[in-house]
């Protein structure tokens, strides 16, 4: 069998209702942080989906009325004209890209408190019996929805899908999965407690459903393929609804087979109301982890199946499509990090996938309502406002200055890599260490960040395949070295690392636990890279705020040691909240035995003993060692070094002198990339050091459609 008939199965066009899939490659709904406001951010990311061979492309969910509105969370809407002039543009870039345009709609049960449209509500929607003015998520209930209601929301379903034809959409999903629109609560008997004829029965609880599937499809007619987005099993208490909730071995079975004439399509995910469960980081679940809630539902369709479950491997997805789990491979954060994955299965470019690590940075700036961003991508979301193709690259005017970069970390191994592929003719990436790939090294090796790995494997292969670039190990520059080394341009990427001791950020004072303890206080580098040996009791004291303390507190549990992890914020692990890793982390710390400690300081008091204060307690904990996830310092000294001897640039041939990544500012991984991939798309302007102007999708009084071009006379800044 050769490579191309091995995935052959992934390349076979499949009818979807009215519509023909050219592949298995669907690109699932996933909000993008533009919403529909920023259009061509928005196309930008779906069409470069599309040019990169997915069969499918959808944009995201999308509210179809004001009353269910999701402010602050930046999503696209379906609610007027304006929205369908604007969604038109998306369907045609991804249509002229080569994939059928899909689009979600949704209409919410709960609803913000700061809904833009102020004082709207869900029609007769209810809360939960106590339930306050600030809503608690998917909490509502369906009691007091009377026979005017339903057929209003009905209606207002009709509209959207209207909308949704007018502007070109070739498939419409109806959201009725993660425990949160209309439809799933009328299906979960949790939320629906109606004893008419809405209420009861699996053919009761479904008959919203298919009144609404029936309207939806009179009204629009036969051109657009519509679907369900089921949450097939809301889980075991306590993460899920129990009993009480919808389960794939229970009524799930009778839901599709009492829903199916209705549909062309179906996308099964798990239902639960943390949707961290479907979007699970690799902390806790690798490829196709959802498998056990959806296996077998394909027995009850006589229609297409999409499943989702951090798919990357090609041979994962062939496995799956061949056991008749699914009929189309659904994905979204494999499409953030390799646009270009099924163009790359497709043309036998396998190694060259840029395989996600399932970190969840993408999820967490959806959940601060941010613009998206990927570790492993550093183009995704910055297609339109920068410019950026993941697979393309301009010749750099000057690539024939020879480049020395110090440091094979995340950011000087992109900035190589970018360099090489932007036509360098010498570049060198030189590396400390007896291996490139800096802080991932030891990082990956904490609990769960075994896939981070892949930051480092494909960006080696890379750099392998890369004439023009050589990588140099074992060697360590000062800044004379540097200058003499004969480079034309010299790029510091030495990173940063842990203090052991350093400012507390909350007082601005020092922390004060080195100077008492000394060598009994570690930092991560000696607990995880170096192994130094630690003592039975520990306490792990974090002002980081994300994995590493966690995950250090987890290790140390792991291998028997009793640990207390103390933190000064609200939250265990602050940010894992956003990257949907916290319910996990959380449950498998408690499951150790660690001891956690919130809005907790931890001060000196006595040899071998602190004293553990929050605003409402006070205890001490006998220790054999700290380890402190302190604050992170920049190893800048090379760069300062350079700087000090700029009198020297001149005779050595030398016209610019950077730094990028951790050695600017220590940060999240993601940034550090960026930093590098950013620097080596802009070694050629006027002034690499700054970043060039990005298109700002912003209202500007008389505007052209110049004004919305990089380099646009608007974007500058004039002084």
């Amino acid at each position: 069998m050769t490579l191309s008939d091995r995935y052959s199965i992934l390349f076979e066009p499949i009818k979807v209702g009215p519509h023909t899939a050219k592949n298995r490659f669907w690109s699932t709904p996933h909000a993008i942080g533009y919403g529909i406001d920023n259009v061509a951010s928005q196309a930008g990311v779906r069409s470069t989906r599309a040019a990169g061979g997915w069969g499918v492309v959808f944009t995201e969910a999308n509210t179809i009325s004001p009353d269910m509105d999701k402010t602050p969370f930046k999503m696209s809407r379906m609610w007027d004209e304006g929205d369908v002039r604007n969604q038109r543009f998306v369907v045609d870039e991804i249509r002229r890209n080569g994939a059928l345009a899909g689009i979600e709609l949704e209409y919410n049960v709960s609803v913000n408190p700061m809904a833009e449209g102020r004082g709207l509500q869900p029609k007769m929607v209810s809360g939960g019996i106590g339930d306050s003015g600030l809503s608690v998520a998917y909490a509502g209930t369906l009691l007091e929805l009377d026979r005017e209601g339903i057929e209003e929301i009905k209606q207002i379903y009709v509209s959207a899908a209207l909308r949704a034809r007018d502007a070109g959409f070739d498939l419409v999903t109806f959201h009725a999965g993660h425990a949160a629109s209309i439809i799933a609560h009328f299906l979960i008997p949790y939320y629906n407690t109606r004893t008419d004829e809405y209420g009861g029965s699996v053919e009761n609880r479904t008959r919203f459903a298919r009144e609404m599937l029936q309207a939806v499809r009179d009204a629009v007619g036969p051109g657009i393929a519509f679907g369900l987005r089921l949450g097939v099993d809301t889980l075991d208490e306590p993460i899920g609804l129990g009993d009480r909730g919808l389960r794939s071995d229970g009524d799930t079975p009778e839901v599709i087979k009492q829903l199916d004439d209705l549909v062309d399509y179906w996308d099964f995910v798990p239902g639960v109301v943390d949707w961290g469960i479907d979007a699970q980081s690799s902390r806790t679940v690798a490829e196709n982890h959802e498998k056990k809630w959806v296996d077998g539902l394909k027995a009850f369709t006589t229609k297409p199946v999409v499943n989702v479950g951090r798919f990357n491997s090609p041979d994962t997805m062939v496995e799956v499509l061949k056991s008749g789990q699914c009929d189309f491979i659904g994905a979204a954060r494999a499409g953030i990090a390799d646009p270009y994955l099924p163009e790359k299965v497709r043309t036998n470019n396998i190694g060259d996938i840029r395989e996600c690590i399932g970190c969840n940075i993408c999820v967490s700036r959806d959940m601060i309502s941010m613009p998206l961003q990927c570790t492993q991508n550093a183009t995704a979301g910055e297609e339109f406002r920068r410019g950026w193709n993941p697979e393309n690259f301009t010749p750099a005017k000057n690539r024939d200055e020879p480049v020395l970069i110090i440091g094979a970390g995340p950011a000087g191994m992109e900035c190589a890599m970018i360099l090489g592929k932007r036509g360098f003719e010498n570049v060198h990436l030189v590396e400390k260490d007896s291996k490139i790939g800096g802080s991932i090294n030891w990082v990956s090796n904490i609990p769960g960040r075994h896939e981070w790995r892949r930051l480092v494997e494909y960006r080696e292969l890379q750099l392998s395949q890369l004439d023009n670039v050589e990588v140099i190990l074992n060697t360590e520059f000062t800044a004379e070295e540097a200058l003499e080394y004969g480079a034309g341009i010299i790029i510091a990427a030495t990173g940063s690392h842990y203090m052991r001791n350093g400012i507390d950020p909350y007082n601005r004072l020092p922390i004060g636990l080195d100077p008492v303890y000394g060598e009994r206080v570690l930092t991560p580098e000696q607990v995880v890279r170096d192994g130094v040996e630690v003592g039975k009791r520990v306490v792990v004291v974090d002002y980081d705020g994300y994995f590493m303390g966690p995950g250090i507190a987890e290790m140390l549990a792991k291998r028997g040691c009793e640990v207390v992890l103390a933190t000064r914020g609200e939250h265990i692990g602050e940010y894992q909240r956003y990257t949907l890793e916290i319910s996990h982390t959380l449950r498998d710390l408690r499951d150790l035995g660690v001891k956690l400690r919130t809005e907790t300081s931890v001060i000196p008091a006595g040899d071998s003993k602190v004293a553990l204060v929050s605003p409402d307690w006070q205890e001490e904990f006998e220790f054999d060692n700290i380890v402190l996830v302190g604050p992170r310092t920049s190893d800048n000294g090379l760069f300062k070094g350079l700087l000090d001897r700029r009198n020297e640039w001149a005779e050595n041939d030398v016209s610019m002198v950077h730094r990028i990544g951790d050695s600017v500012r220590p940060h999240f991984i993601a940034e550090a990339i960026f930093s590098g991939h950013r620097l080596a798309r802009e070694i050629d302007s006027e002034n690499p050091a700054k970043p060039l102007p990005f298109i700002r999708e912003r209202r500007i009084i008389d505007a052209t459609p110049e004004d919305y071009q990089l380099g646009a006379k608007a974007l500058s800044s004039i002084y």
